[in-house]
C-alpha cells in the first residue's frame, strides 16, 4: 500500500506525527500497539513489513483469550518511525485526540515471509512483546471488501480468559492514557507560540542519561575525594521548570523511562522547591522499618500500571529521594564545573520533606565503609573533588565498592530447563573476557534469583542470540545440557565467593545491565574473594517476631563447624542442585544461616529424615531409625506402630544436628505434629514422656497429643498435554499459575470456614506447587480426634464445592481439582517443616505467608535459597506466634 495514503491524509504543519519514509525491515520485524483515544476508543495493531508498518484497528482491543475473536479492520501503512510516536494529535487533524504506546516488541510469522502470508490473508504470529506474547492468529474475512480480519490467541502458556486491555500504562512512558491528555508538553500545533522557555537561549537541558561509576574491589581513604553512601534503590533524575504559574516537573530512570507515574510523591516533593529551575540527580528508596533502603519494598511499587494500585502501596510502602548532585540551576548549567562546586550548590537548597541530602565525607572513606558495613548498606561511592559531570559516562572519577559482592558477566548460554522451566531455561552460563587474550572465560552458571518474568524476557532475548558455535576459548562442562548464545547480554549476578578453579560460588541473578558493553566485562584473577578478603555482613542476632531481622553473613561451612570439629563435613563441592550449580555446602550454608528461624518449629518433636545423598536427581530414600548417631545428636526410643518395635529417632534441638542432617544429605527436614516436651500442668492423666517399648506406651505419651491440625492443599491441575508422573515416590503435578491459582481459592474457602468457627490458622507455602494450613491447638487432643475433626471439615467443603475441591485418596480421581489432604493428621505423619528448602530444580523453601499475600496473590516460587533472606528482613518471622497461639477444637460455629 506504501504511505501515499497515509501522508495524504495528514497536515504535518499541525501534527507531532512524524511524516516518514519506507525503511529497510530488520532481522527480527517489530510490532507495535497503541492505544487511541479518538472519536471513539480503540487500539492500533501495527506490524512492520516491507519497509512500513502495516496497520489494523482493533475497536475491543486485543485478547488473550483463545475463545473470543476480535475484529481488526485493515488501515493505511504508517511509517516505522509511527512506532515510537506517543502524544496528543490536535483537534482538527486526522485522528484527533490522545495516543499511548500500549505494547511493543518482535513477532516471527510461522507462514515464512510475512508480507505473501499478508497477501494470501493468514499470517500465524509469535509475538514477543511486554503485553502480547505467544501465538496469535490473524485471519482475513470477506467482509468489508476484504478489509475485516480476525485476531485471536492461540491455546499457549501465555492465554487466560481474565484480562481486559483498558486501564495499563505505557510501555515507553509509564504514563496512563489520562497523564498523557493532560502533559501539556504532550501538546503541539505550528500555530502555537513556544513559551519563551522553550527557546534557543533557555539553557534548560532536555532529558539525559546519568553519570556512572566503576566498581572498586576495597574502600581507601584519599585526599581530593569524596565520599557517599551508596543507596539502594532505582536511580533518578529530577527536572523542575517553572512555566508562568505553573511548574513543570519530571522524573527519570537511569534508562530514560519516566517515573513520574510511579512515585507520584516524589514529583510533590520536587514540586514543592523553591526554586525557578533545577535537575538533580540521586536516587529514590523505600526505608525499612529501621529506616534501611529495603529493595524488596521499593520492587513493590517499580511496576504498578493502574492508579489505584500506586495509591494504594503509597499508603504501605513510602519512598524518599535521596539527592547527591545539582546539576542545572536557575538558568546555570554546573555539569560542567568539579564535584565541589556542584555540592556546594546542592547544600545551598532548602530541601522539602520527602527529600534528603546524601551526606559526603571528605577524604575518609574507610570509616564511612565500615558504617555502612555495620548498618547493613549497600556500600559507597567515591567521587573525584575535580571531576566534572559527564552524562551517560561511566568513569574512573567515581568509584563503588559495595558490601556485597557483586560483578557482570556475559550470558554465553542455557542449559536446558526442568519441571517449571522447561519452557524457558534452567540457568544462565557466564563468562568473562581475558583482557590480555581476548577469550571468553568460564566462569560458572546461576539460575537463582530468576522469577518467572525474568525466565520469560531473557529467553525471548537470548533466542535470537543462538548459535551452534560455543563462545568459550576452552568449552565448560555444564550441569545439563547448553544451548549457546552470542555473547551480547549482560547481566549483573551476586555471589558468595570464587572457587579455587575460578568459579563462582552460589552466583544469583540480580539484574541484565544494558548499560555495559559485553566487550567491557573482564577477567581477572579473583584471588582477594578465594582468600576471604573481602568483607562480611554482620552475623545475626536471631529472629524477631513481626518486624524486620538482619541479614545474617553467608559464611561457607568449610571455614567453620559449630562448636568446633563436632560435625565432619564431606564432599562439600558435590552438586545438589543440578539447574543452579548448588553444592552440597550451599546447602549446609543455607541450614546454618536459617537456623534461628527454623529450630524453633523442630525443637522438641521427632524427624523422619528423606536423605539425597547424590543431590536431587539421584535416588532418595526415607530413614526413621537412626542407632548411629554422633554423641552430640540426641535421639528418642519411640515404638513403631508399624514395625512393632522401638525406634532411634532424631530430636534436632540445635544448630550442630540441623548441620549434622544435612551433611548427611536431608536437603528438606520433615518434622511430627507432636512433642516429646511434657504437657504442662500437674493432672494426673496427664500424658507421659515414655515413649517406648509398646503401643500403649505411645498412646498415653505427649507423642500423641499433637499441637497443631494441619490441612495439605495440593492442586493436581497439571500443566497441559501432561496427566500424572510418579517421581521420587509421589505424583506430585509440576507447578503451574493456573493450579497454585485453584489452590489459592481453596485456601480461602478453607479459610472463611475456619474463620466461622472462630479458629485462626497460619499459613505457609510448601515450596512446590500448594499451600499448608496449621492450626496451633492446646494439647488436649489426640490424633485420632484431630484426624476425625480434620476429616469432617475437609469432607463438608469438598461437599460444597464438588467441582473444585476433593478429598478422593485415588490420584486419578484428583485430577483437575484441589485435593485437601487431612491423612497428614496421623501420629508420625510429616510435611516438610517451615523454611525448609525443596528438592526442586529452583531450590525453593517453604514460607510462612499472610492471609492478606493469598488474597492478593503471589508465586510461590520467589522465595528461594537466595530469596528467603530478603523476605525475613523485609516481613520478619510470621510464625513468631503460633507456638503461643494454641486454641481448642470445642468449637461453636458463630
Amino acid at each position: 500500500m506504501g504511505l501515499e495514503e497515509y501522508q495524504r491524509k495528514r497536515r504535518f504543519s499541525e501534527t507531532p506525527e512524524p511524516k516518514g519514509a519506507p525503511g529497510a525491515v530488520a532481522g527480527h520485524p517489530k510490532f507495535v500497539v497503541q492505544e487511541h483515544h479518538a472519536r471513539n476508543v480503540h487500539w492500533d495493531l501495527r506490524l512492520e513489513m516491507e519497509g512500513v508498518l502495516r496497520s489494523w484497528a482493533i475497536p475491543k482491543g486485543p485478547s488473550l483469550d483463545p475463545a473470543e475473536k476480535r475484529l481488526a479492520v485493515h488501515v493505511e501503512d504508517h511509517p516505522v518511525e509511527y512506532g515510537e510516536f506517543e502524544g496528543i494529535i490536535p483537534p482538527g487533524n486526522y485522528g484527533a485526540g490522545t495516543v499511548m504506546l500500549w505494547d511493543r516488541g518482535t513477532y516471527a510469522c510461522v507462514e515464512g515471509d510475512p508480507a505473501e502470508a499478508f497477501r494470501r490473508g493468514k499470517l500465524t504470529l509469535v509475538m514477543l512483546g511486554e503485553k502480547l506474547r505467544g501465538e496469535f492468529h490473524f485471519v482475513q474475512t470477506k467482509r468489508n471488501n476484504g478489509r475485516d480480519w480476525l485476531l485471536f490467541k492461540g491455546k499457549d502458556q501465555f492465554a487466560t480468559s481474565d484480562y481486559d486491555p483498558a486501564g495499563t500504562r505505557s510501555v515507553k512512558s509509564g504514563r496512563t492514557i489520562e497523564e498523557i491528555a493532560a502533559d501539556k508538553d504532550a501538546r503541539w500545533t505550528s500555530s502555537e507560540p513556544a513559551p519563551p522557555e522553550s527557546t534557543p537561549a533557555d539553557p534548560f537541558p532536555e532529558p539525559f542519561r546519568p553519570m556512572l561509576a566503576q566498581s572498586s574491589e576495597k574502600p581507601f581513604s584519599r585526599e581530593g575525594w569524596f565520599f557517599e553512601i551508596k543507596w539502594d534503590g532505582v536511580r533518578a533524575l529530577g527536572f523542575v521548570r517553572r512555566r508562568g504559574a505553573a511548574r513543570d516537573v519530571a522524573v527519570y530512570s537511569r534508562t530514560g523511562h519516566r517515573l513520574n507515574a510511579q512515585f507520584p510523591e516524589i514529583v510533590e516533593t520536587l514540586a514543592a522547591l523553591d526554586r525557578d529551575s533545577v535537575v538533580l540527580d540521586g536516587e529514590i528508596f523505600a526505608p525499612d522499618d529501621r529506616g534501611k533502603p529495603d529493595f524488596v519494598r521499593l520492587q513493590q511499587r517499580l511496576h504498578l500500571g493502574q492508579e489505584a494500585d500506586v495509591r494504594e502501596a503509597a499508603e504501605r510502602i513510602a519512598v524518599f529521594y535521596a539527592v547527591f548532585d545539582c546539576l542545572y540551576l536557575d538558568g546555570r548549567d554546573l555539569r560542567p564545573l568539579p564535584f565541589r562546586e556542584r555540592r556546594r550548590a546542592l547544600e545551598g537548597l532548602a530541601l522539602p520533606p520527602g527529600m534528603l541530602r546524601s551526606d559526603a565525607v571528605e577524604g575518609d572513606g574507610k570509616t564511612l565503609f565500615q558504617a555502612a558495613l555495620q548498618h547493613g548498606l549497600e556500600g559507597i561511592i567515591a567521587k573525584r573533588s575535580t571531576s566534572a559531570y559527564r552524562p551517560g559516562i561511566r568513569s574512573a572519577d567515581w568509584q563503588k565498592i559495595k558490601v556485597r559482592r557483586t560483578l557482570d558477566a556475559v550470558v554465553a548460554g542455557m542449559t536446558r530447563g526442568k519441571g517449571h522451566r522447561q519452557g524457558t531455561f534452567g540457568a544462565l552460563v557466564l563468562g568473562q573476557y581475558d583482557p590480555a587474550t581476548g577469550a571468553l572465560v568460564h566462569i560458572g552458571q546461576t539460575g537463582g534469583g530468576l522469577r518467572d518474568d525474568d525466565l520469560r524476557l531473557l529467553r525471548e532475548r537470548l533466542e535470537p542470540l543462538v548459535t551452534t558455535t560455543c563462545p568459550f576459548a576452552i568449552p565448560p562442562t555444564t550441569l545439563q545440557p547448553a544451548t549457546w548464545v552470542k555473547p551480547e547480554v549482560v547481566v549483573e549476578v551476586e555471589y558468595l565467593e570464587f572457587t579455587p578453579d575460578g568459579v563462582l560460588r552460589a552466583p544469583v541473578f540480580k539484574g541484565v545491565r544494558d548499560d555495559v558493553r559485553a566487550s567491557e566485562v573482564h577477567w581477572r584473577a579473583h584471588a582477594s574473594a578465594r582468600n576471604g578478603d573481602d568483607p562480611a555482613l554482620p552475623a545475626s542476632s536471631g529472629p524477631k517476631s513481626g518486624g524486620p531481622v538482619p541479614a545474617p553473613a553467608p559464611a561457607p561451612p568449610r571455614r567453620h563447624s559449630p562448636r568446633g570439629a563436632e560435625v565432619a563435613f564431606t564432599n562439600l563441592d558435590k552438586v545438589f542442585f543440578p539447574e543452579l550449580g548448588l553444592t552440597k555446602g550451599d546447602v549446609i550454608a543455607y541450614y546454618r544461616r536459617i537456623a534461628p528461624y527454623i529450630l524453633p518449629h523442630l525443637k522438641d518433636r521427632p524427624l523422619t529424615l528423606r536423605r539425597w545423598p547424590n543431590g536431587i536427581d539421584g535416588e532418595d530414600f526415607f530413614q526413621k531409625d537412626v542407632d548411629d548417631a554422633p554423641a552430640f545428636a540426641r535421639t528418642e526410643r519411640v515404638w513403631s506402630s508399624d514395625g512393632k518395635r522401638d525406634l532411634h529417632l532424631v530430636i534436632c534441638n540445635d544448630e550442630t544436628t540441623l548441620l549434622w542432617l544435612a551433611q548427611l544429605g536431608c536437603i528438606e527436614m520433615h518434622a511430627w505434629f507432636s512433642r516429646i516436651a511434657p504437657v504442662p500442668g500437674r493432672r494426673k492423666d496427664r500424658p507421659a514422656t515414655t515413649f517406648a517399648g509398646s503401643e500403649d506406651a505411645i498412646e498415653r505419651s505427649t507423642l500423641n497429643y499433637p499441637d497443631v491440625v494441619v490441612f495439605d492443599i495440593d492442586p493436581f491441575l497439571f500443566p497441559e498435554g501432561t496427566g500424572p508422573t510418579k517421581r521420587h515416590g509421589e505424583y506430585d503435578p509440576d507447578y503451574t499459575r493456573k493450579g497454585f491459582e485453584a489452590a489459592r481459592k481453596a485456601v480461602l474457602t478453607l479459610g472463611k470456614a475456619l474463620d466461622d468457627l472462630g479458629l485462626r490458622a497460619f499459613l505457609k507455602t510448601s515450596g512446590k506447587t500448594g499451600l499448608h494450613v496449621f492450626i496451633p491447638i492446646v494439647r488436649q487432643y489426640t490424633y485420632g480426634q484431630t484426624h476425625a475433626f480434620a476429616k469432617t471439615m475437609t469432607t463438608w467443603l469438598a461437599g460444597q464445592h464438588p467441582e473444585m475441591l476433593t478429598t478422593a485418596w485415588s490420584v486419578r480421581d484428583r485430577v483437575g481439582k484441589v485435593f485437601l489432604d487431612y491423612n497428614q493428621n496421623l501420629r508420625g505423619k510429616t510435611l516438610a517443616s517451615v523454611y525448609s528448602l525443596r528438592p526442586v530444580a529452583q531450590a525453593t523453601v517453604s514460607v510462612p505467608v499472610t492471609w492478606e499475600e493469598v488474597r492478593a496473590g503471589f508465586d510461590p516460587l520467589q522465595w528461594t535459597i537466595a530469596t528467603v533472606f530478603d523476605r525475613l528482613e523485609r516481613v520478619g518471622e510470621l510464625w513468631g506466634e503460633l507456638l503461643d497461639a494454641a486454641q481448642g477444637l470445642d468449637v461453636k460455629p458463630r
